[in-house]
C-alpha cells in the first residue's frame, strides 16, 4: 500500500473550506465565507459559521469557483459564481430569486451586448444595483437587476478585483495584474492610487478598503501581507506571516480587528493590530491522497473516470476549460495529455510525500501541439498546513517551458526539497491553449 494519507473527497463533505476567497462578518456575529472548492473543481460553496465554528447555513448548488458571497439587507445572499460567469441571489431557504443567466431574454447578455466573463466580486449598492468586477473583460461595471449597464470603467485595468463604493461616491478598485489600487470618481478619473506596478510595492492585490481614519487597507496577496497606507501613500501598519499565504480578501470589523481569507492555509483568521490571531476557522481535509512515491508514472492504469489512476485533473484554476486526452498511437500503452483553450491553467498532478533536504531527479517525455502559452513539468512543495511554499507559479521548480509544436522531447531536471516541505505535487502543466502529452514520468531520489 503506497498511500500515507487518504482523507475523504471534498465533494462528499459539505462545509470543508478548501480555498476561502471572501469573508464577511455579519451583524449577528457570524462569518460568511466564500469557498472556491477543491483542486479538481468540486465543492465550491458559501458557508456561514457562528463564533464557535459551527456551520449554520451553506449554499453549494451548482457553484463553480464562487469568489464571493455577500449578505444583503433583505437577508438574501448575493453570490459571484465565477466559473459559471453569473451572479445569483439566494434566499435563506436556498431559492434563487435573481440569476444573471436570465438577462437578455435568457442569454445572459448585458445591455451593452457583452456577457459577464469571470466576474469575481459583486456588491449591492444603496439603489439595489450591483457593482461588479468583471475580471476577464478587464472592467468594473454597475448593472441593475435586469442587466442594464449603468456605468463602466475599463481604462487600463488588468484583471480587476473587489471594487468598493466609498461614501463620497468614488470607487476603490484592486487592479490586480496592474499591481495597483485605484480610486475612481464617477467621471472615470483616477483621483488616488497606490502601487507603482512593481511587485515589491504590491504584487497581485486582491482588495482595498477605505478605513474610517481615511487610510486604505490593502490585501497584498502574493507578498502574503496586509498593509495600511495613508492618503499620502505611506505604509503605517503591516501584518505579514512567516509562511507564504496568499491572503485574498480582508474586512475591517467594528471592533477594529481584521478578517482575512487565507487561501494558502485554507482558513479564515481574525487579527488585531498587534498581529495576534483572535479568531480562526479551519476545517480543511485534503481531498486527494499523498503517496509515498510516484505512482503510475507510466500511466498503465486507468481510473473509473477514464483518467490515469492516482492522478488528479486539477481544474480549479482552469476557468471551466480543459480535459484529459490520449495519444493512442503510443505503444505498448497510450499516453495521456491535456487539451486547453482559455486563460488560466490546467494541471494533471499527483501528491507525493517528501522530506526537507532530499534531492530528486525528475524526468519524462513531453510532446506539444500548438501551445500558445507554455507547457511543462513542474513541482510545487507544500507545508504541513497544505500551503504552497511559493508565492507565484513562476517561482516553482520546473523543467523546460515548451511553446508551439514539439515532437517527443526528453526533459530532465533536479530539485531539492525546501525547508518546511511535507509533500510535493508533481504536475503536467499548460496555460493559455494547446495540447501537451507526457509519458514515462519518473521522480527518483538522488
Amino acid at each position: 500500500m503506497t498511500e500515507v494519507m487518504s482523507p475523504g473527497c471534498k465533494r462528499d463533505i459539505p462545509g470543508n473550506v478548501e480555498m476561502p476567497l471572501a469573508v464577511e462578518r455579519l451583524p449577528n456575529g457570524n462569518t460568511l465565507i466564500a469557498d472556491a472548492g477543491d483542486e479538481a473543481g468540486f465543492g465550491s460553496e458559501i458557508v456561514e459559521v457562528d463564533p464557535v465554528g459551527n456551520i449554520v447555513w451553506n449554499y453549494n448548488d451548482g457553484l463553480r469557483f464562487a469568489h464571493s458571497g455577500r449578505r444583503l439587507k433583505n437577508g438574501n445572499t448575493l453570490i459571484t459564481d465565477t466559473t459559471n460567469n453569473r451572479l445569483i441571489e439566494v434566499t435563506p431557504d436556498k431559492k434563487i430569486v435573481m440569476n444573471s443567466d436570465e438577462w437578455g431574454g435568457g442569454t445572459g447578455k448585458l445591455s451593452d451586448g457583452s456577457h459577464l466573463h469571470y466576474p469575481n466580486e459583486a456588491f449591492e449598492l444603496e439603489d439595489r444595483t450591483f457593482l461588479v468586477t468583471d475580471r476577464n473583460n478587464d472592467r468594473c461595471i454597475q448593472v441593475d437587476r435586469n442587466g442594464k449597464v449603468i456605468w463602466a470603467f475599463e481604462k487600463e485595468l488588468q484583471h480587476p478585483h473587489n471594487a468598493n463604493a466609498l461614501p463620497n461616491g468614488n470607487i476603490l478598485i484592486a487592479d490586480s495584474d496592474g499591481n495597483r489600487i485605484l480610486e475612481i470618481n464617477r467621471k472615470k478619473e483616477v483621483i488616488w492610487s497606490y502601487g507603482d506596478g512593481s511587485k515589491e510595492t504590491l504584487w497581485w492585490p486582491r482588495s482595498g478598503i477605505r478605513l474610517e481614519n481615511g487610510n486604505t487597507l490593502i490585501t497584498d496577496s502574493k507578498n502574503h501581507r496586509i498593509i495600511e497606507v495613508s492618503p499620502e501613500g505611506k505604509p503605517v501598519w503591516t501584518f505579514q506571516t512567516e509562511h507564504v499565504d496568499k491572503f485574498y480578501i480582508t474586512q475591517a470589523t467594528k471592533e477594529g480587528t481584521f478578517l482575512i481569507a487565507c487561501t494558502g492555509h485554507h482558513q479564515v483568521i481574525e487579527v488585531d493590530r498587534t498581529g495576534n490571531i483572535v479568531w480562526l476557522f479551519r476545517n480543511y481535509r485534503r481531498p486527494a491522497p499523498i503517496f509515498a512515491r510516484l505512482t503510475n508514472g507510466f500511466f498503465k492504469e486507468l481510473g473509473d473516470d477514464g483518467n490515469p489512476l492516482h492522478w488528479v485533473l486539477a481544474r480549479r484554476l482552469s476557468e471551466g476549460g480543459g480535459k484529459v486526452i490520449w495519444d493512442n498511437e503510443q505503444r505498448p500503452h497510450p499516453c495521456p495529455g491535456l487539451e486547453y483553450d482559455r486563460p488560466g491553467a490546467l494541471f494533471l498532478q499527483q501528491s507525493i510525500g517528501v522530506k526537507p533536504g532530499s534531492a530528486y531527479r525528475i524526468g519524462g517525455d513531453v510532446k506539444t501541439i500548438d501551445v500558445k502559452g507554455t507547457a511543462c513539468l513542474m513541482v510545487d512543495f507544500f507545508d504541513s498546513y497544505g500551503g504552497s511554499l511559493y508565492r507565484d507559479i513562476s517561482l516553482m521548480p520546473s523543467g523546460e517551458n515548451f511553446t508551439g509544436t514539439n515532437d517527443w522531447t526528453h526533459d530532465l531536471f533536479e530539485v531539492r526539497v525546501p525547508p518546511r516541505a511535507t509533500y510535493a505535487e508533481l504536475r503536467v502543466s499548460i496555460n493559455n491553449s494547446g495540447k501537451v502529452f507526457v509519458r514515462n514520468l519518473m521522480m527518483n531520489l538522488i
